[in-house]
């Protein structure tokens, strides 16, 4: 059931050119009737929040204003219909529909050879895109044909049909049971992407026993390659293995940039496959690569609000990156400031984790600069955000720094209470590790400090603490490489 400002969003999201398409396409598909429904969208497409009694008030004396609902309800098909129309040659999806579907009309006409020759042509394109279901659909029409209306040729053209089917049903299975696998490893690592649990890891472990994840099973297909690569790529970065991790991730890319039809087709794809690879470099300290890859980088061509939205909170983090490796505080403050009202425009069509990720870094930089009204004003959102169940360790690391924000501020009055609420949210959401510990110990003893000079020697022994942990386990000191505490600590 659509929503009542749902029409609004769907007309806010339409780029300029795409909304000239729609009222020429309007214009063409709907004489006549066509003013009410432009009308209607200018209307709305004027507002900067759905109002549909200004609506009401605007178009009283029009007739469509009394069955406004069904009004709004077609104009909702017809702009569908113009993406539609305005996508036909973008959408690979769309692109085999129309071939697809001639064939129908041409087989439904009784032009059963022509009907032939558009399905071969729906099939080398599936083919290229790696789109087994739509083979599948085009093997039993080619079947329906000989068997229902040919008397002959059936051993030529209707067993090798099945044969081809069995085939790609057992490729559909194996790409099927190793996207299950992605899936499994994907939701581990957006919950907690380090291996500081020896139970995550032992979990993990069992899932690279599975037969299809072996190294000699590896699928030929694209989709069956990307996400059996994509598993062991990210075992090995989170197992901490530089060299089998970009072996893996190097796979990737590659595979990408053999298929270059479907980087055009999947564009978003491609980009999480650019990002990991970034994400590969940027983690064991190959800085010069990433920053050159960055700034060579040429990302697809996008067709669509969300695709540029996607794109640009990508580049965002990886300018970040680059921020962090130069050192840059200064151009980096002068980069947020710049970028974030685009950012803010974007919000709707960013992934509601990698928006908090965005924030968190920015509240990173107000923390730095000791900027730190600036700070928790953004770590206060990002704990309000309870809607939010992946990233376990950046949710933890935002209430540490609101502890440490308000020990800053000096909010004596409520830090024992914070304390009290940290803890507890570390222990219950299993982010209550070594480093944690240390870090809670000494805050409650930070509490009842009476001068400066007692509260920089607990937070300086806090420092040796957090120190030998970060030499002695590997794990523990990449946990921390997105929260600033080490910054803090080298503050005293």
């Amino acid at each position: 059931m659509k929503k009542p400002d749902d029409l609004f969003k769907l007309i806010k999201s339409l780029e300029k050119a795409e909304k000239g398409y729609f009222k020429k396409f309007a214009q063409t598909h709907n004489k006549g009737a066509e003013h009410q429904y432009l009308k209607l969208f200018d209307a709305i497409d004027q507002q900067l929040e759905y109002n549909e009694p200004d609506l009401l008030k605007k178009f009283k004396s029009e007739s469509f204003v009394k069955q406004l609902s069904v009004t709004k309800s077609y104009l909702w098909d017809l702009i569908l219909k113009s993406q539609r129309a305005y996508r036909a040659q973008s959408s690979k999806f769309m692109r085999l529909n129309a071939l697809m579907e001639n064939g129908e009309i041409l087989f439904e006409k009784g032009l059963y050879e022509q009907a032939l020759v558009a399905w071969d042509k729906a099939k080398k394109l599936a083919e290229a895109f790696d789109e087994k279901a739509f083979i599948l659909d085009l093997e039993a029409w080619k079947r329906r044909y000989f068997v229902d209306l040919k008397a002959e040729l059936w051993d030529t053209n209707v067993l090798p049909s099945f044969e081809t089917t069995d085939k790609l049903l057992e490729q559909y299975r194996t790409t099927f049971e190793i996207q299950k696998i992605y899936y499994q490893i994907t939701k581990y690592i957006k919950t907690y992407p380090d291996f500081r649990n020896p139970e995550h890891k032992q979990k993990y472990e069992a899932l690279l026993q599975h037969p299809l994840i072996q190294a000699k099973n590896e699928p030929a297909d694209f989709y069956g390659k990307l996400y059996f690569n994509y598993v062991h790529s990210n075992y090995h970065n989170l197992a901490n293995n530089e060299k089998e991790n970009l072996k893996y991730i190097n796979k990737v890319i590659q595979l990408w940039h053999e298929n270059p039809l479907l980087i055009n087709v999947e564009p978003i794809r491609y980009i999480a496959a650019i990002n990991n690879y970034l994400g590969t470099l940027s983690k064991f300290g190959r800085y010069t690569e990433f920053i050159n890859y960055v700034e060579a980088f040429k990302p697809p061509v996008f067709n669509s609000i969300s695709q540029e939205a996607i794109y640009y909170e990508h580049w965002w983090r990886w300018k970040e990156i680059t921020f962090k490796i130069t050192k840059n505080d200064i151009e980096f403050g002068n980069f947020i400031d710049e970028t974030f009202p685009k950012l803010v425009a974007y919000a709707p069509y960013i992934n509601s984790v990698r928006w908090m990720l965005i924030r968190f870094a920015i509240a990173g930089h107000y923390f730095k600069t000791k900027n730190y009204n600036a700070a928790l004003t953004i770590i206060n959102e990002l704990i309000d955000a309870k809607d939010i169940e992946l990233r376990k360790d950046i949710q933890a690391h935002t209430r540490m720094m609101y502890l440490i924000l308000h020990f800053e501020l000096k909010n004596t009055l409520i830090l024992e209470s914070i304390t009290r609420s940290v803890k507890r949210y570390l222990q219950q959401n299993e982010n209550y590790f070594v480093t944690e510990r240390v870090f809670i110990k000494h805050f409650n003893k930070l509490i009842y400090s009476t001068n400066s000079a007692e509260a920089d020697k607990i937070i300086n022994e806090l420092k040796v603490e957090v120190v030998e942990i970060f030499e002695s386990n590997i794990n523990e000191k990449i946990a921390f490489t997105t929260m600033p505490l080490s910054h803090w600590l080298d503050l005293y």
